[in-house]
Formats: structure tokens, sequence, C-alpha cells
């Protein structure tokens, strides 16, 4: 008898979606320890910065349409009959594909205002080579949702090491031997290449290579409104970089990124556990709300403490990790610890399992409204922490907007699904921790 959907979550237990959200973490450490190795080898930061801009304008362009359309596949995939299943596979590619040439062409399209301040040392090839990289890597997304909806959690990890291993190579290696950062460029075109072959070997294994236009079409319809969601709420990110790099230089921006991160383990296990909770809730609301109170008090006492003495170290961490110029990074990075408050409040789970999902829709406009309005405003008065800051208060907002809508709305009171005491004494030590983090920093 299989188990039910609140029995079947957990943090520690390996299984196919446990394998998943490791790889989704390897995937996060690798470029995490490719910026470690630039910084072991001197590279100046101007130049990290450069093959900061590549990272994100890739990501920035795709995010959203790369993740509407395989959260889309991850909704109907259930669903479908044994012969619709074998083919869901190549049609998502070729959907991945499809919208990957349209934001190709739109990014040459914009070139020439985008060159202005995403590539200030204007060489001309920036735009082609992320277009390439678009291209085939947006597809490659594909690869650990075919293994884990097949169940494949071995193959899965083993995957997420040799793209590691082979991500680390293309990236460092050609810095090693004192090629210009665009051979780094080049070594992950290749490698998307490479992951190209594989895809394709994996849909032939796992499915066939029939077109089915209905599919589509119903893929499309289900994949749009997610792409539209997330977009909005995931945008944030980009756009703190795109003010970045309108304000101030490449070194800045370098500086920015290797700070602008969040606890990523937190990241992936939240999201996981607000999709875990969603069945709880729609079948009984009572019993859902009560489960969301404890499991996400049993969070709070893993991820409190961990970013508190995240944040007590983060100076001495940047300094011996990266090296000393990266020691401004700290502040920020310690900016973003912050991110926890909101982040283990989950309102908009309750009413995503109660299906009123338009509310979500509205509190990310607000967001998105109030993070770029905030950061431009902080950025002239504070530089590169007050972007930092408004992202803080942004999402914050958010939460608390979700909360009041809950109350208001459904009458669904916050200490129905959030333990205040635990919530408030962590949240205030973890301030005093930003504040000893602050004073430990101007000590450098």
């Amino acid at each position: 008898m299989p188990e039910s959907p609140t029995r079947s979550f957990s943090l520690f237990r390996f299984s196919h979606l446990t394998g998943l959200q490791l790889f989704q973490l390897i995937r996060y450490a690798t470029f995490v320890v490719a910026g470690i190795g630039f910084a072991k080898m001197h590279l100046p930061p101007s130049v990290i910065g450069h093959y900061e801009t590549f990272i994100m304008v890739s990501g920035m362009v795709s995010f959203f349409w790369v993740s509407g359309i395989i959260n889309s596949l991850l909704a109907v995939y259930p669903k479908l009959e044994v012969e619709q299943q074998q083919q869901v596979f190549f049609n998502t590619f070729l959907s991945l594909f499809g919208f990957g040439v349209v934001a190709g062409v739109l990014l040459f399209i914009f070139s020439d205002n985008l060159l202005s301040f995403l590539d200030k040392q204007g060489e001309g090839n920036f735009i082609a080579l992320v277009v390439l990289y678009l291209l085939l890597n947006s597809p490659s997304f594909l690869i650990e949702y075919i293994l884990y909806l097949n169940q494949k959690k071995e193959a899965i990890l083993y995957y997420a090491g040799l793209s590691s291993f082979f991500t680390l190579g293309a990236v460092l290696l050609p810095v090693a031997f004192h090629f210009d950062i665009q051979y780094s460029f080049f070594g992950l075109i290749a490698l998307a290449a490479i992951k190209i072959i594989a895809l394709l070997f994996l849909i032939n294994r796992f499915g066939n290579f029939r077109f089915n236009r209905a599919l589509q079409w119903a893929n499309l319809k289900v994949s749009l409104p997610l792409m539209l969601s997330i977009f909005i709420s995931g945008s944030a990110e980009y756009i703190d970089g795109l003010i970045v790099k309108a304000k101030f230089d490449n070194v800045a921006f370098a500086v920015y990124r290797y700070g602008a991160k969040e606890l990523p383990v937190l990241l992936i296990v939240a999201n996981t556990f607000s999709a875990a909770m969603l069945p709880a809730i729609s079948a009984n609301l009572k019993e859902g709300l009560a489960e969301v109170k404890r499991r996400s008090t049993r969070l709070m006492h893993l991820f409190f403490p961990l970013s508190i003495v995240l944040m007590l170290a983060s100076h001495h961490l940047y300094m011996y990790v990266f090296n000393e110029s990266f020691i401004f990074s700290a502040l920020l990075f310690n900016i973003y610890l912050l991110l926890i408050i909101p982040r283990l409040l989950f309102p908009q789970t309750i009413l995503m399992g109660m299906q009123h999902s338009k509310f979500l829709l509205i509190s990310s406009v607000l967001e998105i409204t109030i993070n770029v309005s905030l950061s431009i405003w902080w950025a002239g008065i504070m530089g590169l922490p007050g972007i930092a800051l408004g992202t803080f208060v942004a999402y914050t907002f958010d939460k608390i907007f979700l909360i009041m809508v809950n109350r208001f709305r459904f009458g669904i009171s916050v200490t129905d699904y959030v333990s205040l005491l635990p919530f408030f004494a962590y949240s205030i030590l973890l301030l005093l921790a930003f504040a000893g983090g602050y004073w430990i920093s101007i000590q450098f």
C-alpha cells in the first residue's frame, strides 16, 4: 500500500525525490566551487564579473520558461496513458528547444541595448556565445527529470557527479592554463552539446521520437500560466543583478554575485516541503495546517542555528575560502541569510492547497514592485547592501501579505500553521548574530 503524502516526505530518506534534491544541491555547489577556484587562482574580479555576467544572462532569459515547461511535465506525466508518456519527453525537448530559439532571437534583436550595461568590455561575440549556450543547455535540464520520473535515483547521482566534474573542468582548466575567460564559455558550450547527445539517448531509452500536436498544446496550456507566475516570483534575483550592472562596474558585480547567495540546502528543502504539504492541506485543511506547523518547526530547529553560525563566521570564511578581494561579499551574504526568516513561513502553501493561487500572483506583483523600487533607491544611498536589503524587505512583505490574506479572507490564523515562540526567538537571535557579524566585519 503506498504511503500517504505527508508520511512520504522526509528530510533524510533516500528516494528518487531525494536524489533529485541532491542533484540540485550538487549543481549549485559546482558553481560555488568554480567561484572558489577563480578566487584561489587570483583571477581579477573584473574578469570574474565577466564570467558571472555570462551565467546570469543565460539564466535570466530562460529560468521561467524552463521551469514552467518542466513543472508542466511533472504535473501531467502521471495522468498520461503509457503511449503518451513515451511521447512526452521528446515533445518536452521540442518545447524547450523552441523557446530557446525564441529567446535567442530576442537576445540578438536587443543585443545593442543589452551590451551597453551587460558587457561593458564590449566584446561583440558575447551575445552569440550566450545564445549558443542557451540553445544547447536549456533542453539538457530535462535529463535529471527523465531519470526522476523513471525512479532512477542512483543514475541521478551518477549524472550529478559526472556533470559536476566535467563542468568544473570546462570552467577552471582554461583559466589554470592562462587562457582568456572566453575559453571557459567554450567549455560550457561544449559540455552542453554533450548533454544534448545524452538527452537524446535517454529519450530513445525511455520514450520515442514521435511528435504529438495535441500533447504539445495540452502541455502548453498548463505551462504558460506557470511561466508567468515563475517569471514574476523568480525575477527578483535577475532584476537585482541588472541594477548592479547598471549602477556599478564588473568588479562590484563579482563582489555582489559572490555574496548574493541564500543557504542552498534551505531553499531546496523549503520548496520541497511546500510541495509535499499540498496534498495534506487539500485532503483535510485542519490536519494539514497542524502538519505544516509541526514540520516547519522542525525546519526552524535545523536551519536557524546553522544560519546563525554561518553569519558569525562568514567574514572568516570569505577571507580563507575565497580571498581578501571578496571580504565585502560576506556582508551581502549575511543580508541574504536573513531571508530564512520569511522563507520558513508557508502561507503560500495554505493558499495553493486551497486552490486560491490568484492571491499569489497579486502578491508576486507587489513583491517585485517593492523590490525594484527599494533596490534602486537604497543602492544610491547604501550601495550594494541596499540592493540586498531591498530583496529582504520585499520578500518579507510578500509573506506578511499572504498571512493577512489567510487571516482576513479565509479566517486562518497564523498560529494555526506557525509555532510563533520558536520562530520569534530564533529570528531575534539571527538579527543579533547579524549585528555581531557586522561588528566582526569592521574589524577587518
